[in-house]
């Protein structure tokens, strides 16, 4: 499970929402001063200069020990073979746990660092192990072990680079699969990659909205980008093309292409309508985003115009859309405004207040003689705490 202390993560996340309430004036800075000091978070993390710095010293250091230590054995030959690298890389892991879990780290660019060189690091001797395959049917193993490898350490730290080159791995871990085993597989690969997409952003999706998953947003958020990505690259008729001419030597027009080329143009505007429909804002930037992809795409085929006034053009639409939205609901229309909403936060305020009352009341005077009603002995029932009071 998660490295990282549960209970600061959760006292994290009330430090955030007590921030948002303290700037719209829903409580005084003495409250929130009172109410931080009892939920205290523990974790080291510095400033985002500061990680940058702490980021590229850790790179050094590292990458020195490493260059010296291998000098040391150089004669020993042991260098020269793949297990090597997993030795580097289980020192630099080594290294992780104890200063997430001696030192508290917490995004602090030194933890950064440390899970980068080492999942580099691993990555780096399975390619070793596997290229040894000259026949090309090294990728399909190499995906899935290098997949499970960053499976663990998105689990293990909740890190959205390692949670990307999982489900790029995956991606690539089905798509060799497919194609080795089943047959025609190239033909019918953009199919099964869709249903492979499309089930990656299903299951992100539904379990980002699980409460034992909370310390997993931005990890569920990610995925759900790529895997929208993944599904509009499935399809898009570009990138079919290329892969038909690089893997199987085709030329000319693809099979099934107007299809594909419907795929292309119209699937960024479905996300962009489901993304308004559902209140979605992650299929609504993404929808936005894809609209470029898919302008390049029709003018690599179509020149109608130069690449930089179509792309001018497509951005004056998009800028056009956007500000057309915009106006359009400023006055908040089923459900859906631009402006930000407090209403998917009332529930937070209301256990906020019953925190500063808790707080008034345990810092009130008890009466000497009357131990009838006592306040206080329970604690905050948000960020995933306990719920008495």
């Amino acid at each position: 499970m998660i490295i990282y202390n549960k209970t600061w993560l959760a006292n994290l996340r009330l430090q955030a929402t007590l921030k948002k309430d303290l700037l719209h004036g829903y409580i005084t800075p003495v409250e929130f001063k009172s109410i931080t000091e009892k939920y205290p978070v523990g974790f080291y993390t510095p400033n985002l200069f500061a990680r940058i710095g702490l980021f590229i010293l850790t790179c050094i250091i590292v990458s020195f020990g490493d260059g010296l230590i291998s000098l040391l054995f150089s004669s020993s030959g042991l260098i020269d073979s793949f297990g090597w690298f997993f030795f580097l890389g289980l020192v630099s892991y080594v290294g992780l746990e104890l200063m997430v879990s001696s030192n508290h780290h917490f995004r602090s660019g030194v933890d950064d660092a440390l899970l980068f060189i080492s999942g580099c690091l691993f990555v780096t001797g399975f390619v070793l192990m596997f290229s040894r395959l000259d026949d090309g049917t090294h990728y399909w193993p190499l995906s899935g072990i290098v997949s499970l490898l960053m499976l663990y350490l998105s689990i293990r730290f909740a890190d959205m680079l390692t949670s990307i080159i999982c489900c790029i791995s995956f991606l690539a871990f089905m798509f060799f699969g497919w194609i080795k085993i089943v047959p025609a597989g190239l033909s019918t690969a953009p199919f099964a990659m869709m249903l492979v997409s499309g089930g990656i952003y299903w299951l992100s999706r539904i379990n980002s909205k699980k409460e034992k998953f909370i310390n997993y947003d931005n990890v569920f958020v990610i995925t759900q980008v790529v895997g929208l990505v993944a599904l509009y690259a499935a399809g898009n008729y570009y990138a079919i093309q290329k892969l038909s001419s690089e893997m199987a030597n085709h030329t000319g027009p693809i099979p099934f292409g107007a299809f594909f080329w419907a795929w292309t143009v119209l699937l960024p505007f479905i996300y962009i309508v489901l993304g308004i429909k559902k209140k979605d804002v992650i299929l609504l930037r993404t929808g936005l985003l894809l609209i470029t992809a898919a302008a390049v795409t029709f003018r690599n085929y179509y020149h109608v115009l130069p690449v930089d006034i179509t792309l001018t053009i497509i951005g004056a639409l998009v800028l056009g859309i956007v500000y057309a939205i915009t106006k359009y609901l400023k006055i908040p229309k089923h459900g859906f405004t631009c402006a930000e909403t407090e209403d998917g936060h009332l529930m937070d305020h209301l256990k906020i207040e019953s925190l500063v009352i808790a707080e008034t009341f345990s810092h009130a005077p008890s009466a000497p003689t009357d131990e009838g009603v006592k306040f206080g002995g329970g604690d905050f029932g948000g960020g995933g705490s306990g719920g008495g009071f």
